[in-house]
């Protein structure tokens, strides 16, 4: 009879001293854990109301191409918006199909109008130039000084002006804004006579 009291008393001592030790336990990792469990909800809270400020449709979608795409390439303008008055420069390296370079008369042709829009002579020897512009689209000629020689930049130029580079055909050159637009060659000088403007 004693004994089974003493075994009741036992169990039930256990019982409390196991239940105050999981209550404890409890309470210390709560209380480690507790700073990193209030951060994760605040930004969960963040982010939940970011999310609540997104449309639920993002109006318009992506915008769709022309189907004529060159077309509307063709109704940019040449002059960028906004470039006012702010010139540019073109320049670049100077050759002469013989020894030597003689003096030459570089000058950039208006790609639209076709007239000389501005030009600059060199010296005997001189290997560069060097030619302020307007904004817009030019072409480079370099002449002699009695006209009757011209090389340009060319496709050929573009090319290497090996023998296979048979297009003798001026490329277009933008400046303005206040950009350089360097390494502008005008070394093509074995184009057909009269591919090039008249030297002005």
């Amino acid at each position: 009879m004693h004994r089974n009291r003493l075994a009741l008393i036992l169990a039930a001592s256990l019982i409390v001293a196991a239940s105050l030790g999981c209550s404890l336990v409890g309470r210390a990792v709560d209380s480690a854990t507790g700073g990193a469990a209030s951060t994760l909800q605040a930004v969960q809270s963040e982010l939940e109301q970011a999310l609540a400020t997104l449309p639920a449709e993002i109006g318009g979608g992506l915008p769709t191409l022309p189907d004529d795409l060159g077309g509307a390439l063709a109704t940019l303008p040449v002059q960028l918006p906004g470039a006012g008055d702010t010139e540019g420069t073109i320049s670049g390296s100077l050759s002469y199909p013989s020894e030597g370079i003689p003096p030459l008369r570089v000058v950039a042709f208006d790609y639209l109008s076709g007239e000389a829009a501005a030009s600059v002579e060199t010296a005997a020897g001189e290997s560069s130039y060097s030619l302020t512009v307007p904004p817009g689209m030019y072409m480079i000629v370099a002449y002699t000084l009695d006209g009757r020689l011209a090389g340009g930049y060319t496709t050929a130029v573009l090319c290497g002006l090996s023998a296979e580079c048979t297009d003798h055909t001026l490329v277009p050159v933008p400046s303005g804004l206040g950009l350089p637009a360097e390494g502008i060659d005008p070394g093509d000088w074995y184009a057909p006579e009269g591919t090039f403007p008249p030297a002005p």
